[in-house]
Order: C-alpha cells, then sequence, then structure tokens
C-alpha cells in the first residue's frame, strides 16, 4: 500500500484558513465592489447574509483584514477595499526539479499573488533546485507555490515526499505503482513501488521567477 496521507509540516501559515461564511463574505465584497464601484455598508453586510446585527459583520470584516485580503481606511465609511498586493506565505526549503532532497522550515515568507491562492486553503513555497522541469517552464531557483493537500489528479505536477525526500513532478499512477514524470527528456521517471513510502504534499499552483537569480 502506498502511504498518500500527505502531511505537511506544523508550522503556523500566514494564509490561515478561513471558513465557510468568511469565504462567502469575502466574495460578496469582491463582487459588491466591482458591481458598484464602493464597497458595502457594515449593514448592508448583514443584510445579505442575515446576520443579526452591524457588529457581527464588521467582525467577519476585521478578521478577513488580519487574514490579509482587505484594506481598511479608516476615515471613510466605504473604506473596505480588496487588498492587490501579494499575501505572504511560507518558504520551507528546497525541492528537487531532479534527484529528492530532503527539505526544511525556514522561517522565512514569500509574497505571493493572490491569484495563485485559494481562499479555503493553505499554500506555502519551496524554491526549485535542478532542471527536470524545465520544459513546463519551471526552472532552478524558482519559488514553486504549492497548495497543501493530499491528493491530485492524473498529469499534475505535485510535491511528493518519497521516503522523506521531496521533489517537484507530474504524477501518473498504474496497477501497482506511481511514476513521477520529469518535464526534461534527460530524465527517466521516477518508479515507485512497495516498499518506498509515497506522500502528495501539494500541488503546484504557481511559480515566481527572481530576474536577478543566476
Amino acid at each position: 500500500m502506498y502511504d498518500f496521507a500527505g502531511r505537511t509540516p506544523n508550522v503556523r501559515y500566514a494564509v490561515s484558513m478561513l471558513t465557510p461564511k468568511q469565504k462567502n463574505v469575502l466574495e460578496f465584497l469582491q463582487r459588491f465592489i466591482q458591481e458598484n464601484g464602493y464597497a458595502p455598508s457594515y449593514q448592508e453586510i448583514a443584510n445579505a447574509f442575515g446576520l443579526s446585527s452591524r457588529s457581527t459583520a464588521q467582525k467577519y470584516v476585521e478578521r478577513l483584514r488580519e487574514a490579509g485580503y482587505l484594506e481598511m481606511d479608516a476615515n471613510s465609511k466605504r473604506g473596505v477595499s480588496i487588498k492587490q498586493s501579494g499575501i505572504h506565505v511560507p518558504l520551507l526549503g528546497k525541492v528537487a526539479a531532479g534527484q529528492p532532497i530532503e527539505y526544511h522550515l525556514h522561517q522565512e515568507f514569500v509574497e505571493v499573488p493572490s491569484a495563485f491562492l485559494r481562499l479555503d486553503a493553505e499554500h506555502y513555497c519551496l524554491v526549485v533546485q535542478g532542471d527536470s522541469m524545465i520544459e513546463a517552464g519551471i526552472l532552478s531557483g524558482d519559488y514553486a507555490v504549492i497548495r497543501k493537500q493530499d491528493q491530485a489528479e492524473e498529469g499534475t505536477v505535485v510535491v511528493a515526499s518519497v521516503d522523506g525526500q521531496a521533489t517537484l513532478k507530474k504524477i501518473f499512477r498504474k496497477k501497482n505503482q506511481v511514476e513521477l514524470h520529469a518535464a526534461n527528456p534527460k530524465y527517466a521517471p521516477l518508479v515507485i513501488m512497495p516498499p518506498t513510502q509515497l506522500r502528495i504534499e501539494g500541488v503546484l499552483t504557481g511559480v515566481l521567477r527572481n530576474l536577478n537569480h543566476k
């Protein structure tokens, strides 16, 4: 049996999980601002969700601000806006685009565009090391933005932990084995069979590139 438990290191993520109601409130704010050009009042938020009071709506907005999704202008009655700058997610170390390597926790963060992130998920970044994914546009030195999850569709680029070491590859499943494929013809597929332990640690959602990296 393969181990697809998908456990990532126990860290406190900057992009924290939102409850379904918080996610709905954020999506309501995004739609309202896009359609009207200004933010809804607390009363309008309360009315939209059947909340008991304006103060309850204010608590939802404050929670979204603390999570990094909103900005507030204290001098305006409708001073809520969607934060346009990136959100900081933890940098956990390096991941191999080649042979698997070990990765470690670091007390560093990377600013990631919100378009790379899903509201109801946790994310982290890894620095790519190696050239096995170059035909997928992933270069050594890039920051791989990873959404934490333990399942992935066929052909998805994943971070896979192979006997405790991390590698970035496309995943394919066959009857009695899993294959991790590079995007570089000089690398053969990495075939995983028992007793080798494999865990999916997350799926790739985006790549950030430092143009000054050499």
